[in-house]
């Protein structure tokens, strides 16, 4: 009976990771890339390839997330970070800069909201983005 139990329970957790929402996943060294279905394949790769580039996926382990806003069409940046980093204003500014700069290098200046998420890409904190703003 308890043999029976853990097989259920790792049939369930398999079953969890396989559904976890977070859409497909590539690796770009220790970074994750999920993209949902509200983007192509093709987008996510290019985001991944201008990771590495710009030394964002690294040694250190991290997870995004690619999707599009439903309602406005803009490209969503989704970073799993702290809620340090979503209430400090020295982190908004950097992360204003960097979905500048992905608009700019892997999205062809398309507009890219940059999305605070917690571990499970719930976001903490959504930062618009703004074409004229570079500060």
């Amino acid at each position: 009976m308890k043999k029976t139990a853990q097989i259920i329970s790792i049939i369930s957790l398999v079953f969890f990771l396989a559904c976890n929402g977070f859409g497909e996943k590539l690796q770009y060294q220790k970074t994750d890339v999920y993209y949902t279905d509200k983007v192509e394949k093709a987008d996510a790769e290019k985001l991944g390839e201008f990771l590495v580039k710009s030394e964002f996926a690294g040694e250190n382990e991290k997870s995004i997330q690619l999707s599009k806003d439903d309602e406005n069409g803009n490209y969503q940046f989704r970073m799993v970070t702290t809620k340090e980093a979503a209430e400090s204003e020295m982190y908004e500014t950097i992360f204003k800069l960097y979905a500048k700069q992905i608009s700019d290098s892997v999205f062809n200046k398309q507009p890219v909201d940059f999305h605070i998420c917690d571990n499970t890409f719930k976001t903490l904190k959504v930062i618009p983005f703004k074409a004229d703003e570079t500060n």
